[in-house]
């Protein structure tokens, strides 16, 4: 993967993202100046919706569409409507100032409820677009046809309705966004003359529709083509390794996880048996190699890749490196390069990779040569990520890393996780982590982000005592 692509794309989706959150803030500024709201609770939930709709403006289209998992927008869809239903039941009891106020939060909320409870069972993933912008339109036209509903309240849900639908559509998002588009501006004309508002109501209403669904389309289309590089560049890459076809290679991707999870439940593996887990993750490399490969090319993942390179320093050691994406890319940039983890598929992959970008990365299966290098060089910076949690013995690992580092040098690691239904091969740590590298005198670096108590933590940076080398 070339990272510094990867960067480029990502900053320019936030200039974009962050360009049409400010058009659809001043839109519906002024939707708000121009029409008002009734209500101190029809203004509150006004200001909760139009955040609500900027956040997932900036951050949904690349985070759905940057992926290989082809049911990850349908799922998203699913779950985001449960956390709306809930909104909108807490926005509604805000602002129901009547028992038929109340009664009516409570059949739109079930009309929501249903709706997606139906869509699970009934309609299929490709017409889930279609399917929740037309509930969601009925359910708005409605209230705003039959009910005295806030006129710029409705506007801005109509907004963030026609985003939901686009940000998870998987083929013609341009198209789709202008049907949409049509029909949410036909019921903004057609709503503003029976009340009686101004026409510069109603075009300001539909430009603030217009922003939330053509920017929407927009935004995904311009990650839809980004993700569709990435992913040929992998599976070519993937095919020129195994032999294997494309269309193996991306069903490999789809059912690694759940083979790997089958085949540990099978394998009943004891907690505290090292040797017999290195077996396993032998035997199970080739799963590994297109679990990890898939997993690369997550937004999340890329973004996480790009956050901890910033942290490279001098010689750099990844612990558990699987396909090296995250080694290769710093033997790129210059830095001296060691790639840990057990013999299998991916360090193969990883060594082919070297080999053919002319790349000087050595490579390491044991932990008796890994302490021999580290005696020798010492490392300047040390990666462990989504490897510990696979590990047995955390505090002995833990140990063993800050070790290898030279004096000032940077250890950064995932937070272990515990077991899940999909990830059975994670171990459940009990290990107080700050205490532990504290007591062997490492120091722990953190963002003022990182700090704040609500924030939950997922990596950890400790640096080792002493005055730190010079950096590459």
């Amino acid at each position: 993967m070339d990272f510094s692509e990867q960067l480029k794309f990502l900053n320019r989706s936030r200039l974009r993202g962050g360009s049409l959150v400010l058009l659809l803030f001043a839109a519906a500024s002024a939707c708000l100046e121009t029409g008002g709201v009734h209500s101190t609770g029809a203004a509150v939930a006004f200001g909760i919706t139009c955040a609500a709709l900027a956040i997932s403006l900036w951050y949904s289209p690349d985070y759905l569409h940057l992926t290989v998992n082809s049911e990850k927008k349908t799922r998203w869809q699913i779950k985001i409507r449960w956390r709306l239903i809930g909104g909108a039941l807490l926005l509604g009891a805000l602002m129901a100032g009547s028992a038929r106020g109340t009664v009516l939060v409570v059949i739109a909320a079930a009309w929501l409820a249903g709706a997606n409870l139906l869509s699970r069972t009934v309609v299929p993933y490709a017409y889930f677009p279609t399917y929740y912008w037309g509930t969601d339109f009925v359910l708005l036209a409605a209230l705003l046809l039959g009910t005295r509903f806030d006129l710029v309240l409705g506007a801005v849900m109509l907004a963030a309705a026609a985003h939901l639908s686009i940000v998870a559509c998987k083929r013609y998002p341009l198209r789709w966004a202008g049907v949409i588009s049509t029909s949410g501006c036909l019921l903004v004309f057609l709503l503003a003359a029976e009340r009686g508002a101004s026409f510069r109501f109603s075009v300001l209403a539909a430009v603030l529709l217009l922003v939330a669904s053509l920017g929407t389309a927009w935004l995904v289309l311009r990650a839809e083509e980004h993700n569709a590089q990435n992913i040929r560049a992998a599976v070519s890459e993937l095919m020129e390794f195994t032999g294997y076809s494309a269309d193996q290679v991306q069903r490999l991707w789809r059912v690694s996880d759940q083979e790997l999870a089958k085949n540990w439940q099978a394998a009943g593996i004891p907690e505290n048996d090292r040797e017999q887990m290195a077996q396993w993750y032998r035997d199970n490399s080739e799963l590994y190699l297109f679990a990890i490969d898939g997993y690369n090319l997550e937004y999340k993942r890329i973004r996480s890749n790009l956050s901890v390179l910033k942290f490279a320093s001098g010689s750099c050691l990844d612990y558990g490196a699987g396909n090296g994406e995250l080694i290769l890319e710093l033997a790129r940039r210059g830095h001296p390069t060691t790639h840990y983890d057990v013999e299998g598929k991916p360090m193969q992959f990883a060594r082919r990779r070297a080999r053919q970008q002319d790349l000087s990365v050595d490579f390491l299966h044991s932990k008796q040569g890994l302490a021999a290098a580290g005696g020798k060089l010492g490392f300047d910076t040390v990666f462990s990520l989504d490897v510990l949690e696979h590990l047995p013995d955390l505090p002995g690992e833990l140990d063993f890393l800050s070790s290898l580092l030279n004096p000032g040098g940077l250890l950064v690691f995932d937070v272990p996780a515990g077991a899940t239904r999909s990830h059975p091969m994670h171990l459940n740590h009990q290990l107080d982590i700050r205490a532990h590298l504290a007591a062997r005198g490492l120091e722990e670096s953190r963002s003022l982000l990182q700090r704040l108590p609500f924030k939950k933590q997922e990596k950890y940076v400790f640096r080792a005592p002493g005055r730190p080398l010079l950096s590459f």
